[in-house]
């Protein structure tokens, strides 16, 4: 079975539509009315107030229908597809097919996505015409606009961009398209969808989100934001974030394509999905990954347009060795000091990180590390410490390769991630330490002052105790399983500190970091424009080695290492997820050896807490001294696993 449901989103709509389906399903129906205060019957069939068309009437009308088509398919015999994907507003159509939710659940989402949208502000989007995303985004980066993006790639030649009014409307955009062989389309829309106009949107959807009980999927669902398919569990958060990313149509029906699925059927209203599917068969993505007879039920990274390949995978007969880095609030003054005082390649890498810091920034990075005049107080300017973490994990692991030892793979936990990538080959020490000062900098001058606190309780508290959390995001998931679970949320400062305080009357241990930013939530969303950019811009390789990836709980693949942009955004703005990424990747612990290159031994304590002493691995330093000790301690079980002779020091 290859078959694949395509559900449509905004645009499909139209006056008569599901007039067939109403007398079928009274029971829903009526039970629809009352959710929407109003007949979901004379809204589609007859329009009597030509209120169709405004996002907050359409987008549960269309779901409606959708939906119903659906059951009406299934009801009457038909068979259940092997995939579903929607179109934007379509996908929680096919949520709703996958069975995410009951058709009641869905309509509420669907109505307050509506109703939240179409408060956001004044936007527009266009279509372009006959030329390829690549060109769209170039003439896009080259003009003096940076409130538009590219919001939807439906096709070869086919995308949307979406932004700013004035913007979108101003005729140097039309004319620089045109010139270019583009037919250049105005929308008729009222907000810039898909976009960063619609930040406030999705967060207040967010809050919504928080309180809805998602089921596990029976059915994979393609997602739009990433183009591969749903996790079948905790996939709250790609619904938030679909609202300001763009849909990646084009990937993700060449995605299905590659994969042998040819039997695709539109559910809903029109044909738009049908013609589009057309057009992609015709010229579909070249796929980096190779074909396969059936979607993996696994989550899959995110992915761009083309790109080099993966690491290729080497039989071990060992067990693999995985090098982990960590991310902000695991710095603290003088960590790594020992080392750099006993170690001479350590030091050596320490240095050559400094060297670079301080031609750019006109300081040392060691003497701000290794301030002695401010033991036992927060290292939390993050003009030091994005660049220290990322320094340390570097140096760490030339440590190790100086004495023999190297890994099979690597693990990035938030900023970590840019660690792992470099390590990796997939980027430059250069640009990947250019890349962190940069993005320091831009934290430091364009974004609110926020927090964050580390919670030693189970991931459902956060969603059961909204009274808790309110305003605050999920910023990760380190471990549910144990005797507690730990989950980290992020904020603006005086929420993290009321979260705090009424946690600890209640007898819940709360942690908070030594961050001054609100990592992983909604306050990084000014910058997200530049940091993307700032991604653009890093030269990026085929990586040697596999890269394990926390924010899309999952190996990056070849064609996610070239949307650089995209991903350098979602390593600091998207959720951390830890625990999906070890229950996916990492399913047979005997088979790795875990190598904790983060400065305060967090991932040591995940896996001793949290997951249990099958996951076997070391830590390399942390807050409380002897860390030449610990290293020696690494060493011997290095040794052990890969019966590697190391080279001295």
């Amino acid at each position: 079975m290859n078959s694949v449901y395509v559900f449509p989103g905004q645009g499909s709509q139209r006056k008569g539509m599901g007039k067939d389906l109403f007398e079928k399903y009274p029971d829903l129906v009526a039970r629809a009315d009352r959710l929407l205060g109003y007949s979901l019957r004379d809204l589609c069939v007859d329009d009597p107030d030509r209120v169709l068309n405004r996002t907050e009437y359409t987008q549960p009308a269309l779901y409606a229908v959708s939906a119903l088509q659906y059951l009406d398919h299934i009801d009457s015999g038909g068979a259940p597809p092997a995939v579903v994907a929607g179109h934007s507003l379509g996908e929680y159509s096919a949520l709703f097919a996958a069975g995410a939710f009951d058709f009641v659940t869905g309509l509420d989402l669907v109505r307050r996505r509506g109703e939240l949208m179409s408060r956001a502000p004044k936007g527009a989007m266009a279509a372009v015409v006959n030329l390829d995303q690549e060109r769209v985004a170039r003439i896009l980066a080259a003009l003096p606009y940076d409130g538009i993006d590219v919001a939807n790639i439906n096709s070869r030649l086919q995308c949307i961009i979406s932004g700013a009014y004035d913007e979108v409307h101003a005729p140097d955009v039309r004319q620089a398209y045109t010139e270019a062989g583009a037919r250049f389309i105005p929308l008729n829309v009222s907000a810039a969808f898909h976009s960063r106009c619609m930040a406030d949107v999705q967060e207040e959807f967010a809050r919504h989100l928080s309180g809805v009980e998602f089921r596990p999927l029976r059915i994979p669902v393609i997602a739009n934001c990433t183009a591969r398919p749903y996790p079948t569990t905790g996939y709250a958060e790609l619904l938030v974030r679909q609202i300001s990313s763009p849909v990646r149509w084009y990937e993700s029906l060449s995605w299905l394509l590659a994969r042998g699925h040819d039997d695709f059927r539109e559910i809903g209203p029109g044909d738009v999905l049908t013609k589009l599917t057309a057009k992609i068969r015709e010229e579909p993505l070249a796929m980096a990954e190779p074909a396969a007879p059936q979607p993996p039920a696994a989550p899959q990274p995110p992915a761009a347009p083309v790109g080099a390949r993966p690491a290729p995978r080497r039989a071990l007969r060992r067990p693999e060795v995985v090098f982990m880095y960590g991310g902000q609030g695991t710095q603290y003054y003088r960590m790594g000091q020992e080392l750099y005082d006993t170690h001479p390649a350590f030091r050596d890498a320490m240095d050559r990180c400094s060297a670079l810091y301080e031609a750019a920034q006109g300081t040392s990075l060691v003497a701000a590390m290794h301030d002695g005049t401010r033991r036992g107080q927060d290292f939390d300017d993050i003009l030091h410490t994005h660049a220290a973490l990322y320094s340390v994990g570097w140096s760490l692991t030339e440590a190790l390769r100086a004495e023999g030892f190297h890994p099979d793979a690597v693990l990035g936990h938030s900023l970590g991630e840019y660690v792992a990538a470099t390590v990796a080959g997939a980027m430059s020490f250069e640009d990947g330490l250019d890349l962190v000062m940069k993005q320091a900098h831009l934290l430091d001058q364009r974004c609110r002052p926020g927090g964050m606190l580390s919670v030693l309780a189970p991931p459902s508290l956060y969603q059961r105790r909204r009274d808790l959390f309110a305003g605050l995001a999920l910023a990760g998931v380190n471990f549910t399983g144990g005797t507690t679970g730990n989950f980290v949320v992020s904020g603006e400062a005086e929420r993290v500190t009321e979260a705090r305080a009424a946690l600890d009357g209640e007898g819940v241990i709360a942690v908070r970091l030594p961050v001054r930013h609100g990592f992983h939530s909604g306050l990084l969303d000014d910058i997200r424009h530049e940091c993307r950019s700032l991604g653009r811009a890093v030269t990026v390789n085929s990586p040697t080695l596999p890269v394990y990836s926390c924010a899309y709980a999952g190996e990056l693949d070849g064609a996610a290492l070239t949307a650089w942009d995209d991903y350098a955004w979602d390593v600091i703005r998207g959720r951390v997820r830890f625990d999906e990424l070890m229950a996916t990747a990492f399913r047979d612990p005997a088979r790795h050896y875990f190598v904790d290159l983060s400065a305060s031994g967090s991932f040591a304590n995940f896996l001793k807490h949290g997951y249990g002493p099958d996951h076997r691995g070391a830590f390399a330093i942390n807050q409380f001294g002897n860390n030449t000790a610990s290293m020696r301690r690494l060493r011997e079980g290095l040794e052990e696993v890969t019966g590697a002779a190391p080279a001295l020091v």
